[in-house]
Order: C-alpha cells, then sequence, then structure tokens
C-alpha cells in the first residue's frame, strides 16, 4: 500500500515544506501568537483530531527546561524552531530524549544551522517515504570528521519520525477502507432489505 495514494494526511506529509530558520518571524512572539503559528507550522504532521500544541504544553516545556523562559511573555526565534523540532519529534521520542537531542546539536552547531538540516532531513526521509515510488530514507555519512556524528543523528531521528508517520497513515488508510466497505455494505443491506419488503406488499396485494 502506498499511504501517499490512500489519504490526504500522507499527502500533506508528501509534500511537507517546513519554515527555514530564516522564514520565522523575527519579531518576538507572545503566546497566543506563538501557538498560531506553531498550529500552522506544524499542521501536515498531525492528523485532523490531533492535538498540536497549547499553551499549557509550552509551559511545561519550560518548566522542564526544554526551551528557556519567555521574556517579558515573549519567544524568541530560537525559541520557536526549538519548539518546531520538539513538535515533530515527540510523534516518536520522549521529551527527555528530544532534550539531549537538541543540546547534542546546539552544543556542536549555530542553531540556525542545526535547525535548517533538522528540516532538510525530515522533508527528504518524508519525502522518501510517502513518495509513489517508495523507498528508504538517506543512510548514515559514518563519517569521522568534526559534526559528523550529529548530522547523523539528525538523518536518524528524521528517518524514525517519518517511519511513525507512515506507519500512522498507513493505519488511518486502514481504517478509511474499512469504515468505507461497512458502509457500502450497510447500504447493501439495505436495499435488499427495501426490496424484500416491496415484494412480501406486492405478494398480499394479490
Amino acid at each position: 500500500m502506498q499511504p501517499a495514494e490512500q489519504n490526504a494526511f500522507a499527502q500533506n506529509i508528501a509534500s511537507l515544506r517546513l519554515p527555514r530558520y530564516a522564514e520565522i518571524p523575527h519579531i518576538e512572539l507572545y503566546m497566543d501568537q506563538l501557538v498560531g503559528y506553531l498550529q500552522g507550522a506544524l499542521r501536515p504532521l498531525y492528523q485532523p483530531d490531533d492535538k498540536i500544541i497549547t499553551p499549557s504544553m509550552v509551559n511545561n516545556y519550560v518548566k522542564l527546561g526544554v526551551i528557556a523562559p519567555p521574556r517579558a511573555k515573549k519567544y524568541t526565534r530560537e525559541q520557536v524552531a526549538q519548539l518546531i523540532v520538539i513538535g515533530i519529534l515527540k510523534h516518536t521520542f520522549s521529551i527527555g530524549e528530544i532534550t539531549h537531542l537538541i543540546e547534542q546539536q546546539i552544543t556542536s552547531f549555530e542553531t540556525d544551522v542545526a535547525y535548517d538540516y533538522f528540516c532538510t532531513a525530515l522533508e527528504n526521509a518524508c519525502r522518501a517515504l510517502f513518495s509513489p515510488e517508495s523507498a528508504a530514507p538517506a543512510t548514515l555519512t559514518s563519517g569521522t570528521e568534526p559534526g559528523d556524528f550529529e548530522r547523523d543523528l539528525v538523518i536518524a531521528s528524521s528517518a524514525a519520525v517519518a517511519y511513525t508517520l507512515y506507519l500512522r497513515a498507513s493505519i488511518a488508510a486502514t481504517s478509511g477502507a474499512a469504515r468505507a466497505s461497512g458502509a457500502e455494505a450497510d447500504t447493501g443491506r439495505a436495499g435488499r432489505a427495501g426490496a424484500d419488503g416491496s415484494r412480501k406488499r406486492d405478494k398480499r396485494g394479490k
């Protein structure tokens, strides 16, 4: 089965385009602005009934030390980028694991470089899995140069998220097909029952 051909959720993932660091608003955002922006950026990765991000979630990430506290109740571009990454990785990883992954990346690279590399890796992994000619995501570099290990972590974690999304899309497609089949069966039974009733009325009329 090719989920990208089965439901809108999979099609959205196949054409995923995340905002790059330079495209994130440079002005600091209040909570309602932040949540609205994050919901728009992350919407393609969530199904309609999923809860994407809420103010209480953001406050919890601050309390846990995953992101820094806001300044004067406003969030910076760096915090927005980190929250986008959190919103993606939480499909597959625990908050503790996400915190460790983020810390490793920003220790080795500038935030904008690490964030943009993650976006590209995730988009490539999703396109590979969700394209009509489904293929495995990119393999690890396995290099020995500085930063190679951290880049491999990004590739591996992005692939893990893509596989999780693929599984959810497959389940959604299968469930949708089962519901449609059940509805067709119900319609068929109702039609047969109506026909049987008509025949019985015709016999009584005779």
